[in-house]
């Protein structure tokens, strides 16, 4: 593990250093380490893909960067390793990848058609049209899930709030793309789903509505919220754990 100079003069300070880790054979050599400097008053380390990034405070000694890197470097191989495996499986829509829809892998498939369609079999989720690229297959995608989310995701959150007797709270319901939510609820009676949901299993995505819809009742997540939550989906703890550990591959 080898560290350059990097700046000390007092200001935010960034600084691109090289690690090597593994042996010969591992392909988490050549990985680059990022150091921030700020204000900040503790080290911690960040991991992404192919990339490590130490947050300092302003006057860390390199000695002392350098030994918290060495004492967590086990650490660091096992998230860089984490990573690498969740950015293989990251959706691309590209010809011969694979997509995670309705936690089924299937093998994407371009074919040439008259028409824009999509045709989902066990094993093959089929994009169809006319002159496709790569770009005009993701948007096809993109408005087939926006229509599945239109034709599912209103109607069960109306039914939930009913049921829950909380639908004069409901004031709208909205389907957006955002990089980092499924859901969200305001205290004003918006409801917005993430229209990307609509890649996981109806149980999952029931999960979420469910989640959104208790909000209307409980603004937070007290143990009152979760017992509601739990009420109207008992198996909520594995639903919730089922998204974390897949939600990366259906984000677009």
């Amino acid at each position: 593990m080898k560290l350059c100079n990097f700046f000390g003069n007092g200001k935010l300070a960034v600084k691109v250093i090289p690690l090597n880790f593994g042996d010969r054979s591992s392909n988490l050599r050549h990985i680059d380490c990022e150091i921030k400097r700020s204000s900040r008053k503790s080290l911690a380390i960040h991991i992404g893909h192919r990339r490590v990034e130490v947050r300092s405070p302003l006057w860390t000694s390199r000695r002392e960067i350098r030994t918290f890197l060495e004492s967590n470097k086990e650490w660091i191989e096992q998230k860089l390793r984490e990573e690498a495996q969740r950015y293989r499986e990251s959706l691309r829509i590209v010809h011969g990848r694979k997509i995670f829809y309705r936690a089924r892998e299937r093998r994407i498939v371009f074919q040439e058609f008259p028409r824009q369609r999509i045709v989902v079999t066990r094993d093959e989720f089929i994009i169809q049209g006319p002159a496709l690229t790569p770009t005009r297959a993701r948007e096809q995608v993109e408005v087939f899930l926006q229509e599945k989310a239109r034709r599912y995701l209103p109607d069960r959150a109306r039914a939930l709030s009913r049921y829950l007797r909380v639908s004069r709270r409901l004031k709208e319901v909205k389907l957006r793309k955002t990089k980092t939510k499924w859901g969200h609820c305001t205290s004003t009676g918006i409801v917005q789903f993430n229209w990307l949901i609509m890649l996981a299993p109806n149980s999952i995505i029931d999960y979420m509505i469910a989640h959104e819809i208790c909000h209307l009742v409980h603004m937070d997540h007290s143990a009152d919220f979760w017992a509601l939550v739990e009420s109207v989906c008992p198996d909520y703890e594995y639903y919730r754990e089922w998204l974390q550990a897949h939600e990366h591959r259906l984000w677009l």
